[in-house]
């Protein structure tokens, strides 16, 4: 019903041209008419012709009035129509009545055809067209009663005419809507699928909060608006281990109730957006005074820090929250930025609290810019400046080899320190061109010492994951006049750890050009034993941590023994990381070992400082 209602009414608009011109002919015609009669007529005859013409031409005027500023109904249309075909009618048949002329009779096809083309629908067709020749008929009766059979096929050839003609029209018109019908649906089908595909890419599927791209233009939108924002980053803590151990099914629980936690004090106005796997963002729109925000950030730490209540069993995490609010000239991407900045200061050094982003850490990441802009412009091979510490044995109290640590000299920023510069080359992708100067430094400095002297480099997990890196290091070496080659490469279980099969693969190549491979900082990794019994290794260096007590922990002194046992029956070398101290020595040599690295033996020294110290004597050892 509502498709054909549509349709009719779709019909109805269709036909205002058509009406419209109908009209407009109408009451111009039937305006001359009612002047023509007066010179023609008089008396009551001219009063009713004349009145009958006026009325039909003012009621044209109406009725175009009308359907010009009105949407009518197919029915108020069908009303109005009938109403003018009928005062059309009527002043035909009071001329002909009062004056009957055979010829004028046509009159009556003609309006028959008149009100086919102009009826709205088939119903009023055949009434305004019945009603016309039907009048026809009754005049000719009345006048020519011995002429009655040619006007009846004459009704007849008109009816078929003025049926035919009305189809064939409403045919056209009817095709013509119902393809407009077709095209607007398919407009409207397109624009509520372009709406919901918008609606789809703006929103979470999980908690249905918005997501990040949601996230940034509400941000953006805030920030234009200049009546301020504060951005709340909060990072959860502990998820994955309840993803690890209860199922990712039970992780979508925790989400959907950590959304739903978020948005619980509606004082402030929260907008609450899904981010990130376990990240989530928040936007307060204005300024809130800081003692409220203060407050409201710790009540969402204590609202996340309570159980959360799963199918089958009861689980707790904690959230870690990052604070920015924006100042005049930000933009979006600004604010958020110094949300993310204080949201990892609190992931890392303050755990299931809150860091609001103040001067000192603008400070900082200013600090950081330099040096990423400074990294990015650096010539390593003139600017990189590598310290060596040797590995001492023991037993002869000399280097056994150097271990190459990498410091950096920048023109615009002076010394700058390892922790420093190294975490920041790491996200730049800078670490394979130091990796490689490093090496070139290593092989310089092998090269002028005694046959039986190493040097070490470390490697990243850069180094070992790029097929380039590794290409680059290859190259190197066999250019080198080095033969054989006495570089060692170190390389930490952490660097390794993403996939020790590619790692292997990696190490390898360096093996074959008769280099080796130390495993660095053993024993503070993950998986230790399998890292020692899958990967080519040729030494183990015990971490310092290892060390610092090793005089008095029988705990520490168990764990070195059982690391020199190990290397012994694998065959390998072991070295003692971060010695300081004679007794240090003194506890260490107790246990077995013989290969020592730290501070109180020599601090990381220039090449020209080893190459000097060849030929003074060895340094005396701790009994």
């Amino acid at each position: 019903m509502s498709v054909q209602k549509s349709l009719a009414e779709h019909i109805a608009v269709a036909y205002r041209p058509l009406h419209r011109g109908f009209l407009i002919a109408t009451m111009a015609y039937y305006s001359f008419v009612t002047f023509a009669h007066f010179p023609d007529e008089s008396g009551i005859t001219l009063v009713v012709m004349a009145s009958i013409s006026a009325v039909t031409a003012l009621y044209s005027v109406l009725l175009w009035r009308i359907v010009e500023t009105r949407q009518l109904s197919v029915g108020g249309l069908e009303l109005l129509n009938g109403v003018l075909h009928l005062l059309m009618l009527l002043n035909v048949l009071a001329y002909q009545l009062a004056h009957y002329e055979p010829a004028k009779m046509v009159y009556f096809p003609l309006l028959a055809v008149a009100f086919a083309m102009s009826s709205v629908t088939q119903r009023s067709v055949l009434i305004s067209v019945a009603a016309a020749l039907g009048s026809m008929l009754l005049v000719a009766r009345s006048s020519e009663p011995d002429s009655f059979g040619p006007y009846i096929f004459i009704a007849i050839a008109s009816a078929v005419t003025c049926i035919g003609l009305s189809t064939l029209l409403r045919g056209v018109v009817q095709r013509e809507v119902t393809a407009r019908i077709r095209s607007e649906a398919a407009q409207l089908a397109t624009l509520e699928l372009s709406e919901k595909s918008a609606r789809l890419a703006n929103i979470d599927f999980l908690t249905g909060l918005p997501n990040r791209r949601h996230f940034m233009q509400m941000l953006t939108d805030m920030v234009e608006q200049a009546d301020g924002v504060v951005v709340c980053i909060v990072d959860l803590d502990g998820f994955k281990g309840i993803n690890d151990a209860y199922g990712h099914a039970a992780g979508d629980q925790v989400l959907v109730e950590v959304a739903r936690r978020l948005q619980g004090d509606g004082r402030l106005k929260p907008v609450v957006a899904r981010i990130g796997g376990d990240e989530f963002g928040i936007l307060l729109p204005g300024k809130p005074d800081a003692e409220i925000l203060q407050g409201w950030s710790q009540m969402l730490i204590t609202q996340l820090k309570q159980p959360f209540y799963l199918d089958a069993a009861v689980a707790r995490l904690g959230g870690s929250l990052g604070i920015a609010e924006s100042l005049e000239g930000d933009s979006a991407e600004t604010i958020l930025d110094r949300a993310d900045y204080a949201a990892y200061e609190a992931k890392h050094h303050h755990k299931g609290g809150l860091v609001v982003f103040g001067e000192q850490h603008q400070a900082t990441i200013s600090h950081t810019h330099k040096i990423e802009r400074a990294l990015l412009q650096a010539s390593f091979e003139h600017e990189l400046v590598p310290v060596f510490q040797p590995i001492i044995n023991i037993a002869t109290g000399r280097p056994e080899s150097y271990e190459a640590l990498a410091r950096w000299h920048s023109p615009e920023l002076g010394q700058v320190s390892p922790a420093s510069f190294i975490p920041i080359a790491e996200r730049l992708g800078l670490i394979p061109r130091i990796t490689q100067c490093m090496v070139r430094h290593a092989l310089d400095l092998a090269a002028k010492l005694p046959d039986q002297q190493r040097v070490s480099v470390n490697l990243s997990m850069h180094d070992l994951a790029s097929a380039d890196a590794m290409y680059n290091l290859s190259a190197i070496l066999a250019a080198s006049d080095l033969k054989p080659c006495r570089i060692d490469f170190e390389i930490t279980e952490t660097a390794v750890m993403h996939d020790s099969q590619e790692a292997t693969t990696a190490l390898n190549v360096l093996l074959a050009h008769g280099a080796r491979i130390s495993l660095d900082d053993f024993g503070t990794g993950h998986s230790s034993l399998s890292r020692v019994q899958t990967l080519p290794l040729n030494r183990i260096k015990i971490d310092q941590c290892f060390v610092a007590n090793v005089e008095t922990s029988r705990a520490s002194q168990a764990i070195v023994k059982t690391t020199l046992d190990l290397c012994q029956n694998l065959g390998i070398s072991c070295v003692v990381e971060g010695t300081e101290t004679a007794e240090q020595i003194a506890a260490l040599r107790a246990l077995g070992a013989t290969m020592f690295q730290g501070y109180y033996f020599s601090r990381p020294v220039s090449a020209a400082v080893v190459l000097e110290g060849q030929s003074k004597k060895p340094r005396s050892s701790a009994a």
